[in-house]
């Protein structure tokens, strides 16, 4: 009977097993869960191929395929809005090369006109980001992740969504774990450096000591008359930037209309030969010689589709924040006006002439390669970035510098000047660019997956802009709106706010613009984007596709229509497909109600739409009643989207159980300790943050199973001070650990510092402490000695340690008469006739056994034991002797 209840529990938690497994896919540490696509790759390569070929308006490009449990109809169209108008691409030697960029692509889900998409098709497969109202969704290639000749060769993409993706790494951060680079440490060290700029380019004179009267060889260096800055900052104006006298005052001015429409900052992106190393190992022909030209054009192609994949990633995050101080400025946008792509043909080679790359050195940290990129003369652009594939040290995913309203140099439209710092004791002048920042793409030795590098351009491009971390509590908030893209720590990735610019990021930003604007900065950079026309692949309000004619009316056109004016619809055309779903493209007409054609599926939170007959978009569809249960019953509908916790159905909030003390109405601290409880999903039951209660402990009244709803693996905990593990347990996000904990708080610089004053003051105790140290040195050496073995004969034998230990005072004894034993008296000659204790020289008997005599200079004692101390431990033992003759 025992026997059939273990094989029917071990049955159980096999079949258990296997549903968990086909139904939760992990993709690697930061993806939880994807599905794999197959769909028909050589049909969408055909479309790609009419639409490349066509010398006019190029057709949709449209893909369709299933995945996430909903369908998805992606109707794309080229785009090149990410590039300027005199785009250029150069090789590693700086020479232009061409490009192709047809396989850019953006557009919208066939059935929902407010979503997005954009991204790239190669060979017929598209990868890029598709933003709808249920969440975003990331398309990838498979074989980043699968080998090409392994099983899933059928797979040629995967599909994820935005919630499943989560940093693994993030306790593991040093300094800030949202991958910043900037600590303490290099806040003070970019302080200095850009705190010394000089706008007029000093004579070139050797590196001189620096002048007596400074004896601190770390500070930095005396001002020049024509520096730029007005107040020297102090380290804390890095955080009290945010403070209310900071951004009010005398400096304070009414807000006034926007002087100009410049709102486009230019961009300059490189890429080192790292990333093209890894970027090429990927495809599987690679190492086929024969091959070379393709691979290397593919190579080019995937690092232009991934660099237009970021920019415009980081465009719908600026362009919808309204930066307004004293001035307004909206629609900020980011476009690419030159790349450089470093091959890794210089890294190795052999030619004097060929001038070797830095960027091929692979042991560099993150702060010297900011620096190195940072020597270039990048003044022609607004930004200037470098693309790579380094594991810096501490979790690092970025690093740039940051701007200021005051006057220091750095960030946008930063010119290439000079700027001064210490090294070795020495002042060095070196003449940088400011306006640059850099990013990775892989992380403890795992590629890093877009979501996560595409926040990280835009965390990066905020400090350029004037934003340091959001650092007081409003500006950090959490909760389940969660915080802002400046945060500092572990965010989760999903919530609204995680994509937006707080208040206090807004107002820094929006005060270094109007120093761009109003001439404080150095420069205005800034320029006027090229708008819209028919031609330049956005699709726009004015411009229409092939409904409407191009920007430059053909002599053709004229003469059928004599009005036909650029961008706008040709005559009896009603609509264009750019317009919705619900425009037939071949006619330009509006799809008719009798059609019953559906322009959005049914969705858990919303009914099935159709087009109407009267517009070219498709109507808004029936929202499902509201708390209607959604996303396997975690959450609600809320206006027909699955947005609502599900404590909303009891009447609650939902919050976060916190390990730190809260003070109760009753004045008791109330706190969590349970880590595995802090991984569960809590409601407020009551109008204060005491009042939060997890799920587990009103399970039964609501009607959940016992034990309630737990969050899944990733998600944050704590309020947000922590992440739940695959094993639902909350760790908590300790940046550094215990051991860099100590060195820091041993080895710091005011550690440092307080050890050196009091060595200058208190030099007696030094020295008094040096000769003590001596002679314990000594002491040491001595009591050790009787331990030590010596090849010298006439010496005693080592002691060993245990007999030191069980008798002190023998050892005593031998240091005070070190050689007591070897100088003896010898004994008198034996008598004649007496029996000789051993034989003689050469002498050979037959052996026997024979009681020895007790030695006669050290008669036992009471015990039966000799008082010698190194006489034999049982006298009356027997030894060796010759045998008697008879």
């Amino acid at each position: 009977m025992v026997l059939f209840i273990f094989k029917l529990i071990v049955i159980r938690f096999v079949l258990f097993y296997i549903k968990k497994m086909t139904s939760h896919r992990q993709l690697n540490e930061y993806i939880q869960h994807y599905e794999p696509l197959d769909y028909d790759s050589s049909a969408v390569h055909e479309q790609h191929l009419r639409s490349r070929r066509s010398t006019d308006a190029a057709p949709d490009l449209h893909l369709q395929f299933r995945a996430h449990n909903r369908r998805f109809h992606l109707r794309l169209r080229r785009d090149l809005s990410a590039f300027s108008d005199d785009f250029k691409v150069e090789d590693s030697q700086g020479q232009p090369h061409d490009v192709d960029t047809s396989h850019l692509y953006h557009g919208e889900l066939a059935d929902d006109p407010h979503s997005k998409v954009f991204g790239s098709v190669t060979d017929g497969v598209f990868e890029g980001k598709i933003i709808a109202h249920d969440g975003a969704y990331y398309v990838e290639h498979a074989r980043r992740y699968f080998p090409p000749n392994g099983t899933r060769t059928r797979i040629h993409s995967v599909i994820y969504r935005d919630g499943d993706v989560s940093d693994p790494y993030a306790h593991r951060r040093h300094g800030h774990v949202g991958g910043c680079g900037i600590t303490d440490e290099v806040v003070q060290w970019m302080e200095r450096i850009q705190n010394s700029g000089v706008d007029e380019e000093p004579p070139t004179t050797p590196a001189t000591p620096p002048p007596p009267s400074a004896p601190h060889t770390h500070h930095s260096p005396p001002p020049h008359p024509n520096s730029l800055r007005d107040d020297p900052p102090r380290h804390w104006d890095f955080h009290n930037k945010y403070t209310r006298a900071a951004n009010t005052g005398e400096h304070s001015r009414a807000r006034r209309a926007t002087l100009d429409n410049r709102n486009t900052c230019s961009l300059y992106i490189q890429t080192d030969p790292l990333i093209w190393r890894h970027v090429r190992e990927g495809f599987p022909d690679h190492r086929d010689p024969s091959k070379k030209s393709e691979v290397d054009m593919k190579t080019r192609e995937e690092i232009l589709s991934l660099i237009s994949h970021h920019v415009t990633a980081v465009n719908y995050i600026y362009r919808d924040t309204k930066f307004d101080g004293r001035m307004e400025h909206r629609n900020i946008k980011f476009e690419v006006q030159r790349i450089k792509i470093d091959d890794d043909s210089t890294c190795n080679s052999v030619h004097f002439a060929t001038e070797t790359n830095q960027f091929c050195l692979e042991n560099i940290d993150v702060s010297n390669f900011l620096n190195l990129h940072s020597l270039g003369n990048h003044e022609d652009f607004c930004l200037a970035y470098v693309f790579t594939y380094r594991d810096f040290t501490g979790g690092t995913l970025g690093l740039a510098w940051v701007a200021s309203a005051s006057g220091a140099s750095g960030g946008i439209c930063e010119k290439y000047k000079t700027y001064t710092e210490t090294i070795g004791g020495m002042y060095q002048s070196t003449k940088r660019s400011l306006n640059t920042g850099i990013i990775t793409f892989v992380n403890y030795n795992s590629r890093v997956p877009p979501k996560v590098s595409q926040l990280t351009l835009a965390h990066e491009i905020g400090h350029n802009f004037g934003s340091p971390h959001d650092y007081p509590s409003e500006c950090r908030p959490g909760g389940a709106a969660g915080n802002y893209i400046m945060f500092a720590s572990a965010t989760s990735g999903d919530r609204p706010n995680n994509s937006r610019f707080s208040s206090c990021s807004v107002g820094n930003i929006s005060a270094v613009l109007d120093a761009v604007r109003d001439g404080r900065k150095s420069r205005n950079c800034l320029t006027t984007s090229a708008g819209a026309f028919c031609g330049n692949k956005i699709v726009e309000l004015e411009c229409k596709d092939h409904c409407c004619y191009p920007r430059q009316v053909s002599a053709y056109d004229k003469e059928k229509n004599v009005t036909a004016k650029g961008c706008t619809r040709k005559a009896n055309t009603q609509c264009s497909p750019s317009q919705g779903p619900c425009c037939q493209s071949q006619t330009c007409q509006f799809v008719h109600s009798r059609a019953n054609q559906t322009c959005r599926e049914a969705t858990e939170c919303s009914h099935a739409s159709f087009c109407s007959g009267a517009s070219a978009e498709c109507p808004e569809p029936r929202a499902m009643s509201n708390h209607t249960k959604c996303n396997n019953g975690t959450q609600l509908c809320i206006n027909g989207e699955c947005s609502g916790s599900i404590c909303l159905a009891w009447n609650m909030k939902e919050c976060f159980l916190s390990s730190t003390p809260t003070r109760a109405g009753d004045g008791v601290t109330q706190s969590v300790v349970d880590r595995r409880a802090l991984c569960q999903l809590a409601c407020q039951t009551g109008p204060g943050p005491d009042s939060c209660r997890s799920t587990a402990e009103f399970a039964h009244r609501v009607g959940l199973p016992t034990g309630g709803i737990s969050l899944r693996p990733g998600s944050p905990c704590d309020n947000f001070q922590g992440y739940c593990d695959v094993f639902l347990k909350c760790r908590a996000v300790d940046a550094e650990g215990p051991l860099a904990r100590l060195k820091n708080l041993l080895l710091n610089r005011a550690t440092l510092q307080t050890v050196q004053e009091w060595v200058t003051e208190q030099w007696w105790c030094v020295l008094l402490g040096g000769v003590a140290l001596v002679v314990c040195c000594g002491a040491f050496v001595k009591c050790c000695a009787v331990h030590t073995p010596s090849s010298n004969p006439k010496r005693p034998p080592a002691r060993r340690l245990s007999e030191t230990l069980r008798r002190p005072m023998n050892t005593l004894r031998r240091m005070r008469h070190p050689a007591g034993h070897a100088q003896r008296e010898p004994r008198a000659p034996p008598r004649p006739g007496h029996r000789r204790a051993r034989p003689h020289k050469g002498y050979a008997a037959p052996l026997a056994y024979a009681p020895r005599d007790a030695p006669a200079s050290a008669p036992a004692g009471p015990s039966g034991r000799s008082r010698e101390p190194y006489a034999p431990a049982y006298p009356a033992a027997y030894e060796m002797r010759p045998a008697q003759k008879v």
